[in-house]
Parts: C-alpha cells; structure tokens; sequence
C-alpha cells in the first residue's frame, strides 16, 4: 500500500471515529482551538469559528423559515375568515345568480378571479358543456378532487369559452361540483402563475363547493322579480 493510499484509509478512520464520537472535542478544547479549516475567503480560521458561523446561519434559514411561516398563517386567516363571511353571504341568498356574483365579489377582494360554470344553464355565459368538461377532466383530474396549477389556452376554452378574462400566465384552481351528480365547476384563477401551485391545501374550497353544491340544487337560476340576465354580459 502506497504512502498516499494509507494517508487516505487513516483520514477515513479518523473521519469516521469523529462521526461516530461527536463529543470528541468536549474534554479537548486545546485541541479544537488548534485546528484550523481553510476558508475561500478568510484563509484558515478556527473549528469554532467555522462552527459559530454555521450556526448563525442557521439560525438566519430559521428564523426566515419562521417568518414565512407566519406570514402564511396571516394569509390563512384572512382567507379563511373571508371565505366564512362569504358562505354566511351566500346562505341568505334568494336565486343562484345573487349566489354567483358574491363568489365572484370575494374573489376580486383577494386579487382573484372566480369563475361558476354549470351544465344546462340558461345563460350563455355560465353555461358549460358536459363533453368539454370531460375531456378536461380526463387530461388534468383523472379522479382527483381538484386541479391547481397553471392552464394551457386549450384548456381554458374547454372551461370558460373563447371570450373570458382568463390570466394567459396566471395560475388556477378548478373544483368539480357534484350533488347526485356532476353539476359544473367552481374555478379561481391568480395572473400570478406560482399562486396556485399542486401541493397546496384546498379544505376551504372545498367547502365553498360543498356549499355551493347544495344551492344549485335548491335555488332558481333567478327570482322573478329580477331582471333576467344578459346571455351576452358577466
């Protein structure tokens, strides 16, 4: 075995012993003030030094992890007490148009758009057809409870029609409605294409569709007394 050979197998042993004995250096503190590592650009500082520098920058990552971690309960409870002041809204509401419009109220207040799409409807507007949902829901939901992420324009036509305010970067999250059966969808879309990403949780979504759900089947389209709505207007 060569000189070189038997340095390298004596740093492995060594390397290995202090992985498997990390309070080493406890009992030696002359022996830590000793050793020296080399730094890229501070040329050969202590073992403790290099260790204080680590953990400083570990308590940096954590206390940035921290602060996004708050920031996301903030969002959380803002969104959630947003979402509970629009299903007590939506509760009172008379036909499933007022219903419609206070979705897409909220939705606005977050930077958001909302979009109601329902099989059979009577507007144009709203209406969706069966077979363009199935054939999006055969390419993007393959039995799942909802879709995030971003939206080629094929797609978004499939949903919304050629006409629609729909972000061409922007990012979405698009729930089946479902009762007895399929009844249409329920989509939000963000013009910021990271909003909406596939890891995300949607309970308070999935909620709203619930609620909504069960409206659709118990609501008319419209009062009476209403004016009927344009088949060519939001």
């Amino acid at each position: 075995m060569s000189h070189i050979e038997a340095d390298a197998l004596t740093a492995e042993v060594v390397a290995e012993y202090l992985s498997d004995n990390p309070d080493f250096f406890i009992h030696r503190r002359d022996l830590v003030d000793r050793l020296a590592l080399p730094h890229q650009e501070q040329g050969a500082v202590s073992l403790v030094h290099v260790q204080m520098n680590r953990q400083r920058q570990r308590i940096e990552e954590l206390e940035e992890e921290i602060t996004a971690l708050m920031s996301l309960a903030k969002s959380n409870d803002r969104t959630f007490h947003e979402f509970m002041q629009l299903q007590e809204q939506i509760l009172k509401c008379d036909s499933l148009l007022s219903v419609i419009k206070a979705i897409e109220e909220m939705a606005k207040s977050l930077d958001l758009i909302a979009y109601v799409r329902l099989l059979d409807n009577e507007s144009s507007y709203y209406a969706l057809s069966k077979d363009n949902y199935q054939r999006f829901a055969t390419n993007h939901l393959n039995g799942k409870g909802a879709y995030l992420g971003r939206m080629r324009k094929v797609d978004r036509e499939l949903l919304f029609g050629d006409h629609s305010r729909a972000p061409e970067m922007g990012s979405y999250v698009v729930l089946p409605l479902h009762k007895t059966s399929l009844q249409g969808v329920l989509v939000f879309s963000s013009s910021d294409g990271g909003h909406f990403q596939p890891h995300m949780d949607t309970l308070f979504l999935r909620h709203l569709a619930l609620v909504l759900s069960h409206l659709i089947e118990n609501l008319p389209w419209q009062n009476d007394d209403h004016e009927r709505i344009s088949n060519t207007s939001a």
